[in-house]
């Protein structure tokens, strides 16, 4: 199709013609670069020895207007600038319009991914989408979402020393979050440098880049996968690269073009920002797990036949919250009550707690007190506050003759049910002062002769799969 098309239509400038015609009492024709007649007035006009002047629009040439040698030759300026003119008109409205379309198909874009987002913080479910829009935008051989993880090197100081150690240098390589296509298997387990090849150049410029060749680019120092044409966008936040959407070879044998480029980079900057929350957010909650860990681990101490009883509990425990359905986020805040579920020991007297024999009814209601007292140091925390009830009531049992506050049935938090069952197993699993440990088909056994009375027989059903 002729590109004057694209700005004139084709009725509209046969109409054209046919006024310029009629006004200078002269035939009119339009012709193409190649001066091939496209249209003319009269239809039936014989063509003749023309005098042509070429319509151009933004350095663009549409074409060449025309008009018979002899004829009102002093309008043909006239005619051409006003053809121009509408020309010109039509190639801002296209303009207009394909502006308008590609932002509308950017909110689109943005709108569908915030809602497959939503509020939540996980870096993999964020790098899955990340991943399965730009499949969607540019069908690839692969496309990798990678993030930038700090690895140290150099040695780590000792004890002692009396030279205080150089400080560790950090090197950055971007490792695979999620790979898609059919090279995902062998980009998923490879690392790549940031400060070399393609990779380094983008974390430098901090922009994408696209290459159709790869094999004609001295940059490229080769990926885990063959690669031809490759696009690189960074994700950034705050002037800082954190990893990198790499999609390679478009499954149609085409180049990426800008458009597919833009929409990506909308992606990226839009998710950038989403993921470093979620990794902030992963940081902080790896940290409060594993300081529980460590302060259980403190407080076991104090006993060595219980050294490991929380982690061991905790394990348990989410296993068995797994099992039963609970929400992934519920397993994890489970795991940490059982992790803490006898911090309340730290107040109890050693004395009491390594006792060989049988304990004193003194004793015994000192011992009962941990739950309670354990519940009480973390229900300040606002977060912690179910856990706390959670610990609370992890010696309650399922009859109502438990302690601290005789619950029954279903009036025990589920959790508390979870944490009773792994914390009895544990206890009958491992050694102790005044017996040794029970093997696990016994533990089972005997504790099956308390199911429905100590515990709850739906969730100890739910134990016996997890433990097997």
């Amino acid at each position: 199709m002729p590109k004057i098309f694209e700005y004139i239509p084709s009725e509209k400038l046969n109409r054209l013609l046919k006024g310029y015609s009629e006004a200078f009492d002269t035939a009119v024709f339009f012709l193409g670069k190649d001066k091939e007649v496209i249209l003319k007035f009269p239809e039936d006009a014989i063509v003749p020895e023309l005098n042509m002047v070429p319509l151009n629009v933004r350095d663009s040439m549409l074409g060449h207007v025309g008009i018979p040698t002899g004829g009102a030759e002093n309008h043909l300026g006239l005619i051409c600038q006003n053809l121009s003119e509408m020309a010109e008109m039509g190639y801002e409205i296209e303009s207009l319009s394909g502006e308008v379309a590609r932002n509308y198909e950017e909110l689109s874009l943005l709108w569908r991914l915030s809602s497959r987002l939503g509020a939540g913080l996980n870096v993999d479910k964020i790098c899955n989408v990340i991943a399965e829009e730009v499949m969607t935008i540019c069908p690839s051989n692969n496309v990798s979402i990678m993030l930038v993880i700090d690895m140290p090197t150099g040695p780590l100081p000792t004890m002692g020393a009396k030279v205080v150690p150089k400080p560790q240098v950090k090197m950055s390589l971007l490792f695979p979050k999620v790979s898609l296509g059919r090279d995902a298997s062998r980009a998923s387990t490879t690392p790549l440098a940031t400060d070399r090849g393609l990779i380094g150049f983008v974390f430098e410029k901090k922009e994408a880049i696209t290459v159709c060749d790869v094999h004609k680019d001295a940059r490229f120092e080769g990926f885990p996968y063959p690669v031809t044409g490759v696009l690189i966008v960074p994700l950034i936040v705050e002037e800082t690269v954190i990893g990198a959407v790499i999609a390679s070879d478009k499954l149609n044998g085409e180049e990426f073009y800008t458009t597919e480029i833009k929409l990506i980079s909308g992606i990226a900057s839009a998710c950038a920002v989403s993921i470093k929350k979620a990794l902030l957010f992963d940081e902080i909650h790896e940290m409060l797990f594993s300081t529980a860990e460590v302060f259980s681990l403190a407080i076991d101490a104090k006993d060595p036949y219980t050294y490991g009883h929380s982690k061991r509990v905790s394990e348990i425990s989410v296993a068995v919250a797994k099992m039963l359905g609970l929400p992934p986020e519920t397993a994890n805040w489970v795991r940490l009550a059982a992790l803490l579920h006898d911090i309340g020991k730290i107040g109890t007297p050693e004395d009491i707690l390594h006792k060989h024999g049988k304990l004193e009814p003194t004793e015994v209601d000192r011992m009962k007190e941990h739950p309670v007292a354990g519940a009480k140091m973390i229900e300040h925390i606002e977060k912690l506050r179910e856990i706390a009830t959670w610990i609370c009531h992890h010696h309650e049992k399922y009859d109502g003759t438990g302690y601290p506050s005789n619950l029954k049935g279903e009036d025990i938090p589920v959790p508390s049910r979870i944490i009773a069952i792994a914390d009895y197993y544990d206890a009958l699993t491992t050694d102790r002062p005044y017996r040794k440990a029970f093997p696990k088909e016994e533990a089972i056994r005997i504790m099956k002769e308390s199911n429905g009375t100590h515990f709850d027989p739906f969730v100890f059903d739910y134990f016996e799969k997890a433990v097997s």
